[in-house]
């Protein structure tokens, strides 16, 4: 007799799950990598990310882009900034904007502010050279950029509260899609007692040793001559005339071999 039984479909067992879950994982560690690398990096370096905004530094740096950027101390810039770096300098002291550029001079010496050297930078897609910089001004080296990402910030900056609306939208629906949703199963067969053409076949049984045939032997040749005596009995009780009695004598002693078995 088969059965039929339920299995839950495991994510592995279908090619659609897998790049399902191929491309979930991949999401969820290009998110993790972005967060990364927008805030984590630029602060344990002691610097922040920032969103260029012109073109001064077009090729290498384009509109939308967001930049990366290490502290780096004022006392330390005469030592660690060269030319052809790329540094965000604040244009003069308590300016709330940056400049990104790079350094294609250097002069150094004691100047009025303290200070051991200048700095001449000028942006890639400029023709003139900028003021000099102090190292009072400087406000983080070049780490890396990542393209359009600026915009992208800024768009969420400036709708944070619809993001988080449908963020939370989308995530209670999902939440009631796999609380509601019924689970893909498959059937399968399971072979029981008397199992048909699809039935397992039973497992081989062991061979008996050598005095269970013996005892077999033993038995069938008692069976030989119990029935060799019953027929006997008949022979000789066609012989002799009807007898009730004599015949009812007989059926007790009489035994089914088909039973003993």
């Amino acid at each position: 007799m088969r059965t039929a039984g339920r299995i839950q479909k495991s994510w592995y067992e279908s090619p659609w799950r897998i790049a399902g879950r191929a491309v979930s994982i991949a999401f969820v560690v290009a998110v993790i990598a972005l967060i990364a690398a927008l805030l984590v990096v630029p602060r344990v370096a002691g610097g922040s990310s920032l969103t260029v905004l012109t073109g001064s530094m077009e090729p290498t740096l384009a509109p939308g882009d967001v930049v990366a950027v290490r502290g780096v101390a004022p006392d330390q810039v005469c030592t660690e900034i060269g030319v052809g770096d790329i540094v965000t300098y604040l244009p003069e002291p308590g300016s709330p904007a940056l400049i990104t550029h790079r350094v294609v001079g250097k002069t150094v010496g004691t100047f009025d502010d303290g200070t051991d050297c200048r700095l001449i930078t000028q942006g890639d897609a400029n023709s003139a050279a900028d003021a000099p910089v102090s190292p009072e001004q400087v406000r983080g080296a070049f780490l890396y950029s990542l393209p359009a990402l600026g915009w992208v910030r800024q768009w969420v900056s400036e709708n944070l509260m619809m993001l988080g609306i449908v963020l939370g939208a989308g995530l209670l629906g999902y939440g009631l899609w796999s609380t509601f949703r019924r689970p893909r199963t498959r059937v399968i067969m399971t072979s029981g007692a008397g199992g048909g053409a699809g039935a397992a076949a039973p497992a081989p049984a062991a061979e008996p040793s050598s005095d269970d045939l013996r005892v077999r032997e033993l038995d069938l040749r008692e069976r030989e001559l119990a029935v060799r005596e019953q027929e006997l009995q008949l022979a000789r009780l066609r012989l002799l005339p009807f007898d009730e009695d004599s015949f009812r004598e007989l059926l007790p002693t009489t035994t089914n071999p088909e039973r003993d078995q």
